[in-house]
């Protein structure tokens, strides 16, 4: 009945029908003519991989293949064939933010798919052109060999602390933490923050290895299933949520158009699926459906959170600007 109420709403908010998802017949039988499909997406290779050898397994008349870059490229790649009338994407799969620039830009078309009406409306652009596939919370890490948890940073305004002046590590992709980080504390805050002469480090993945290798004692922000995934494998790493924990969601969506549209909204389908949410939890993502259980989930569900605005790419010229001028 609730899912009921959720499609019809939907129905008033886009004013039709025409850009929801056909049966499941219909895309299989799309799809089964189609053969292909292309993903754009700022998801790690690996991640991708674990999303094909699943959704292939289920379809395999659909040859899947990928193009993965960062968030920031992968946008300017997009926009650029959407320029030049070059469609080689079928589905677009980045952060909720990047997502919501190429839509500004009339590089998405709408696209409600059925599983979205089982998801909270935050997960769901009001107007239809992206759903949320996960979400990911940006925590503070520690070297847990040299730093005691009762000594690490327990709120944001203990990164000030005299003794973490030039021991702290930023990632400089994470744009999300820094932006919203600017909006809930000011930019005296981050001012101060600056003034601590924090070592700016490029990706995720960096920035672990060399916490871990005792480069640095603390880390602003790292990914809550990175750090975790590498506590369980015996790394010296910790992480505590400074609160409230800034997070984002990654979403997918359909380019303007997708040559393969049957078997782009058939994968969007699946991805949403229960059956979908698992290989994302399985992979260490935090899935959005609630009747997935998940560790990463389990998480961040301990912390107050705050989601970051997905209009924060309309911002976006100035956030890198005042990034850079801070801490590059």
């Amino acid at each position: 009945m609730q899912g009921i109420v959720h499609s019809i709403i939907l129905v008033l908010c886009l004013g039709g029908a025409a850009a929801f998802a056909q049966t499941q017949e219909q895309l299989i039988a799309g799809a089964k003519k189609e053969g292909a499909l292309v993903v754009y997406a700022s998801a790690t290779a690996q991640q991708l991989q674990m999303y094909f050898t699943a959704f292939n397994k289920k379809y395999p008349f659909i040859k899947t293949e990928f193009y993965r870059t960062g968030k920031q490229k992968l946008v300017g790649k997009i926009l650029l064939e959407e320029q030049a009338k070059q469609h080689i994407a079928d589905l677009v799969h980045t952060s909720v933010i990047e997502t919501n620039i190429i839509k500004k830009k009339n590089g998405l078309s709408r696209y409600v798919p059925q599983e979205a009406s089982v998801l909270p409306s935050q997960y769901r652009d009001p107007e239809g052109f992206w759903t949320s596939a996960y979400a990911s919370g940006i925590l503070l890490g520690y070297n847990s060999r040299q730093v005691k948890r009762a000594e690490a940073p327990k709120k944001y305004e203990d990164l000030l602390d005299p003794r973490w002046k030039n021991s702290i590590a930023i990632d400089t992709n994470k744009i999300e933490w820094f932006a919203m980080l600017l909006k809930l504390k000011g930019r005296p805050f981050m001012e101060k923050l600056a003034a601590q002469k924090p070592t700016p480090q490029n990706g995720n993945a960096l920035v672990l290895q060399l916490l871990a290798a005792g480069e640095f004692p603390i880390t602003a922000g790292v990914y809550e299933y990175s750090v975790d995934d590498m506590k369980t494998k015996g790394a010296p790493v910790d992480w505590i949520g400074l609160e409230p924990v800034i997070t984002y969601t990654v979403a997918v969506s359909l380019p303007s158009q997708p040559p393969h549209p049957y078997s782009a909204k058939l994968f969007i389908e699946w991805l949403l699926s229960k059956e979908g949410q698992e290989v994302v939890n399985q992979y260490g993502r935090v899935p959005i459906r609630d009747d997935v259980e998940s560790r990463y989930g389990k998480i961040l569900r301990q912390h107050k959170l705050l989601m970051t605005d997905v209009d924060l790419g309309q911002k976006e010229a100035e956030v890198n600007e005042a990034f850079r001028k801070l801490f590059q």
